[in-house]
């Protein structure tokens, strides 16, 4: 389970990190609440809410390629050093992979 919680942890490192820029750069926003969708019934359906954004942001773009880079940094692993390869931030760069890619098929499925 720690395994688990540590990757999604690291996944959302990005967004987190944006979010302590713009607070010490002191950019205001807007509190945005979580929608309410008001499904009373088990045949409700949230997906077609007003109220959620169908656009991609920035944000998830640069999700999808740390995925795509920590999947080199394993691929790497494996051929790098002289004594036929070097694991040393293998399991790093796996649990950043699992993580970052985690969070960026969620973004991808909940726009879908």
């Amino acid at each position: 389970m720690f395994f688990a919680f540590f990757s999604i942890a690291m996944g959302f490192s990005l967004h987190n990190s944006i979010a302590v820029i713009e607070g010490h750069l002191g950019k205001r926003s807007d509190f945005i609440r979580t929608p309410k969708f008001n499904i009373n019934s088990l045949k409700g359906n949230w997906k077609d809410n007003k109220y959620l954004s169908k656009n991609i942001s920035p944000n998830v773009i640069i999700e999808g390629l740390l995925t795509l880079y920590f999947a080199f940094g394993m691929y790497s692993a494996f051929v790098v050093g002289d004594q036929g390869g070097d694991f040393g931030l293998f399991p790093f760069h796996l649990m950043l992979f699992v993580g970052f890619g985690y969070v960026f098929l969620k973004s991808i499925t909940s726009k879908v």
